[in-house]
């Protein structure tokens, strides 16, 4: 092209740049931010933590052995099926009782007790730098919600479990967490206390779980934990159950459920920006002129290739082409006679034999008669397939008119090599006063 551009190259460039910046920022808030909810507690007791106090790690463990597990951020015990567990782990504190209590009176539910919270690392915000023993109240809190009475206490360590049905024996970090209570039957308990407590109530089933470093990330680490874990989860639910982590008592909260309200939250808040950039610039397209204007197409196109273009095209759209094939051969043969200088006054059949008996002469193999023939033949056929249906054979006619051509050349200049063997002739040196050798 070489009219004006629509934009200047600089606001070009300038649209660019934040369409790209736009594209890659809705790409990578896209892929790293989960898509789970909106998160309070990234490095917390949660299956999106990572952190040593996490519960990533036995959340994959599970859907590794082949365990449907969900992450609940809105309504969980819905999400449980029959044969399900739903775990409550850790709760701190500042859920609301109510909240918590609806959570407690599922029908099978895995309580779990907070012992650390951690603060958040500076050089690597998905882990903890530190962590602090939360008091003992702060987890009788939850015992009060599932209508336990109960006491939390700690101890160093426990050398002995006395009961153990779960089978795998665990390997705490000191101080380990133990309830003591006459209401919840024992599952694992040593002397000082339960570790595992569970409470049977009509279809009600609830196990409590005083110590929650089985569970977490750093726990799991290593093998008697991670078997414990989940034969203490296998024992609560049945042989399809699935496992369902309760979030929303970790402050997360499911994303919106409305479409509307879905696009203006983030990241795809950065789609509907997008959107609305593009309707801005429609706006701005349609209202006024946008960009340099466009040079106007001219009505009719002038010179010798408009007249012949526009002249061709009439005589397409008429049908006109074998006729105009046809009289063409016949006007080169009658104007390759005159350049030869051929008898005058003789029909076309008398000036295509005369032609004929020259191009022998000449060695063309092409005859004459042949050309008129094949013009005659296609004017016949061009012209019944018109008065049908207006049918054409463009091949044939460019075919005919080639031949045509190339008989004129060769019938005046000679075949290629014809010239070089009428001058090694001994009777055309004799002719031109050549002496016999």
């Amino acid at each position: 092209m070489t009219g004006p551009l629509p934009f200047k190259p600089r606001t070009l460039a300038a649209w660019l740049v934040v369409a790209v910046v736009f594209a890659a920022a809705a790409v990578y808030f896209n892929a790293f931010s989960g898509g789970q909810g909106v998160a309070r507690d990234a490095v917390g007791p949660t299956t999106f933590s990572r952190s040593a106090i996490g519960h990533a790690g036995i959340a994959d463990v599970l859907r590794r052995l082949g365990i449907n597990v969900i992450k609940g951020v809105s309504d969980s015990p819905s999400k449980v099926q029959p044969d399900g567990v739903l775990i409550v782990a850790e709760p701190d504190g500042s859920i609301p009782s109510q909240q918590l209590r609806l959570l407690l009176a599922a029908r099978t539910v895995l309580l779990v007790l907070p012992k650390r919270v951690g603060a958040r690392s500076r050089s690597r915000p998905e882990w903890i730098d530190r962590v602090i023993l939360v008091p003992e109240n702060v987890a009788e809190l939850s015992l009060t919600a599932a209508s336990v009475q109960a006491e939390v206490v700690r101890t160093p360590s426990v050398s002995l479990w006395s009961r153990n049905e779960i089978g795998p024996t665990p390997s705490i970090t000191a101080p380990v967490q133990l309830i003591k209570s006459q209401r919840l039957r024992p599952v694992v308990a040593s002397a000082d206390g339960l570790l595992v407590g569970e409470l049977r109530s009509n279809n009600r089933r609830l196990f409590v779980l005083a110590d929650p470093d089985v569970l977490q990330n750093h726990g799991i680490d290593q093998p008697a934990n991670a078997a414990f874990a989940v034969a203490l989860i296998n024992a609560l639910r049945g042989r399809n159950g699935n496992v369902v982590f309760d979030e929303t008592v970790h402050g997360y909260a499911a994303q919106a459920a409305t479409p509307w309200a879905i696009l203006f939250e983030f990241p795809f808040v950065l789609a509907t920006l997008q959107g609305a950039l593009a309707v801005a610039l429609l706006l701005w397209a349609t209202m006024g002129r946008f960009g340099a204007p466009l040079p106007p197409a001219p009505a009719l196109e002038s010179g010798k290739h408009g007249l012949i273009r526009n002249t061709a095209k009439l005589f397409e759209f008429a049908g006109y082409q074998a006729v105009i094939v046809q009289r063409y051969v016949h006007a080169l043969v009658r104007d390759v006679a005159r350049l030869l200088h051929g008898p005058p006054g003789l029909s076309d059949r008398e000036v295509a034999a005369w032609l004929d008996r020259v191009g022998r002469g000449r060695e063309v193999e092409t005859t004459c008669a042949t050309l008129l023939m094949r013009a005659d033949d296609l004017g016949r056929r061009g012209g019944e397939s018109r008065r049908r249906h207006g049918g054409r054979d463009p091949m044939l006619l460019a075919a005919l008119a080639r031949d045509t051509y190339r008989w004129k050349r060769e019938i005046i200049d000679g075949r290629p090599g014809y010239s070089d063997r009428r001058r090694g002739d001994p009777r055309r040196s004799a002719e031109g006063g050549g002496r016999p050798g």
